[in-house]
Order: structure tokens, then sequence, then C-alpha cells
């Protein structure tokens, strides 16, 4: 296995190097040097190289080393790398969610020139995203649920040139393709109202990017249908905060009627269904990235139009470069909701 990995270090290395130098020809060391460079050893660094030779990357030179063979790789020198960065740039895993938005984004950019390609990027701290921008020759920017502070430097990138577009964060002076925070708390609280379900529990983390948007749109609905505003518990402190709080409410004896995930947790989910028959005394909604097998869960899960929404996206980005001038665009996702019965989806609606 530590093979593999020094291995695929070479390997990532060079292809990198190629890539970000356009069809400039790039000569690298002997596979010696090579070693000693990333600590792996000399048959391993001669196994990455020869495999790369044999690819089309590389063509040894009769001094020693070899050099690229941009062409192969960058298509000529219309090849462009756009970064994908989430959240900070320093997420170490991804979960379903993370998978699907970025999927969505890398696969519709890709399918449009068959010389486009992704790179997703590591950021120490958000200070250095222009540093890390302008090391890996990008094209191009895209932001998948970043955070403010790091929109702000995304924002000066803009200004100065680079294509920047935020998926699934509205964020101001960068267009956006959006989740509707406040118009999905609108609806799902609406639809729950008409289930005559008028005592919910809204379940949130405490990210100050959502919550104003989830108390507008809670306080919209209740007033639409004369629900008391009371009768909806906004939780939005830490996953650990909140299921010790709903514990001490159901030892209080307080029932709920419906539990509206924003943020899924599945300590609370389990909690809660050793308490609530779920397929009629308590509903439950959830994004339906927090729908796995193992759940077998029955509720409403939101399911987001991430093809159209991606589409979306790549236009903006795309247009930023002919149309740099042109003021920042937002559009929201689209959304549905599935019911689940048993793990099962029985019902489809808008």
């Amino acid at each position: 296995m530590e093979a593999e990995t020094d291995f695929m270090k070479i390997r990532h290395f060079v292809i990198d190097t190629v890539a970000t130098n356009g069809n400039l020809p790039v000569r690298f060391p002997p596979t010696r040097k090579l070693a000693e460079m990333f600590g792996v050893s000399q048959p391993t660094a001669l196994r990455a190289v020869r495999a790369l030779i044999e690819e089309g990357y590389l063509t040894a030179c009769k001094g020693g080393g070899t050099i690229s063979r941009p062409a192969t790789l960058a298509l000529s020198n219309q090849m462009k790398i756009y970064g994908l960065l989430t959240y900070q740039g320093c997420q170490v895993f991804d979960d379903l969610f993370f998978m699907n938005i970025t999927s969505a984004a890398a696969m519709e950019l890709m399918r449009r020139r068959n010389n486009y390609r992704t790179k997703t990027l590591y950021v120490e701290t958000p200070p250095l995203l222009e540093k890390t921008v302008r090391q890996e020759s990008l094209a191009g920017l895209i932001l998948l649920c970043a955070e403010e502070h790091i929109a702000s430097y995304a924002e000066n990138l803009r200004k100065s040139g680079l294509p920047v577009v935020s998926f699934m964060k509205r964020l101001e002076g960068i267009s956006s393709v959006y989740d509707p925070v406040e118009k999905r708390v609108r609806e799902t609280l609406r639809r729950l109202f008409a289930e005559n379900r008028t005592h919910i529990l809204l379940v949130c983390r405490p990210d100050s990017y959502f919550i104003g948007p989830i108390r507008a749109g809670a306080a919209k609905a209740c007033a639409e249908a004369g629900v008391p505003a009371g009768q909806v518990i906004i939780l939005d402190k830490s996953m650990a905060e909140s299921r010790e709080k709903i514990a001490e409410l159901l030892e209080f004896g307080l029932k709920f009627d419906a539990v509206f995930f924003y943020s899924f947790h599945h300590a609370i989910y389990e909690l809660l269904q050793s308490r609530f028959d779920f397929q009629e005394e308590c509903r439950v909604l959830c994004d339906d990235t927090s729908v796995t097998d193992d759940l077998n869960y029955t509720g409403y899960a939101v399911r987001y139009d991430l093809k159209h929404a991606a589409e979306k996206l790549i236009d903006l980005l795309l247009n930023q470069t002919e149309h740099p001038e042109e003021p920042p665009q937002y559009a929201p996702v689209d959304f549905n909701m599935v019911l689940y019965r048993n793990g099962v989806p029985v019902e489809e609606t808008r």
C-alpha cells in the first residue's frame, strides 16, 4: 500500500506540473533525483516514470531524465483547469451531499469541452487562496458551500479578472446558484401545516449563513397559516447540544408532530425514533442525501435538481470569461419533496 502511495506522489507531481505549464516542455530530473525529492525508493520512482512514458506524458532524454509531451495531455495550449474549493478549502473528507454537488459541477463543466479539467484545492488558510490559484494556473474557481471568510478572498480574485462562481451558497459579489433557504423552510412548514402538524422541531447547525433565513422562513410560514411562532422550536446549537436539549424536552413530556432536519444528525433521528411513530404520529423531513440504506427512513426528503443547477452554474462561470464586466448573477436551486416509507421512495411532489 505504501509503495502505491509513493508511486502516486510522483505521478501527481509530473501530471500537475505538465498541466500547469500549458504547451511548454518541462524537463524532469533522473529517477534517482525524483526518489530523493519525494523520499521514495528508486525502483518506485522508476516504475512511475516508465508508466508515464508508456502513457505518452514523458519522453526519455539522452542525457538522463525526461521531458514532457504537453500536447498529449493538454490538447495543445487550450487546456483549462478549474479549481473546486469546499468550505474553507481544508475539508479532509466528503459526505454524500458534497460528493453530489462536486460531481454535478465538475461533470457539467467537463461535458462542455474536452479540454476542460477540474482540480480539488487544498488551502491551509484563507489568505493563501490567491497564491494557490496562481500556482495552479487556474482558469476559474468554483466555490462549494464556501464560508464567508474565504469568500472575500475569492471576490478579490474575481475583481482581478478570474471567473469565480459559488454553488449552494449565495455570496454577495460572486455569481451564485444557491440553496433558497428561506423559501425551502417556508414551503416545508406550509406543507406540514396543511397536514395539521403544528408542533414542530427544526434542527440546524450553528452556521450564521443559514440561521437568519431559517428563522425568517419559519416566521413567514407561521404568520401565513396563523400558527403561533412558539410552536416551531428552532435548535441552532451544536448537534451534541441539540441532542441534549431534545432529550430534556422529551423528559418533560413535550410532543412534536413533525421534525424538520435542516442539518441531519443520525443520533438525534434515532433518539426521536425511539419516542415517536414516524409513520403517522410524527412526520420527519431531511435532505435526500441523508437518506442512506441503513437508516430505513420514513418521512419527506428534499431532493435538489442538481443537474439543472449545475448547468446554470457553468453557464455563469464560462460567461465571465467572455464578459468579465457583467455584474454577478444569482439563481436558486430548484427542489422537490420525496416521500419515503421504510427506506423506499413512494411519492415525489413539487
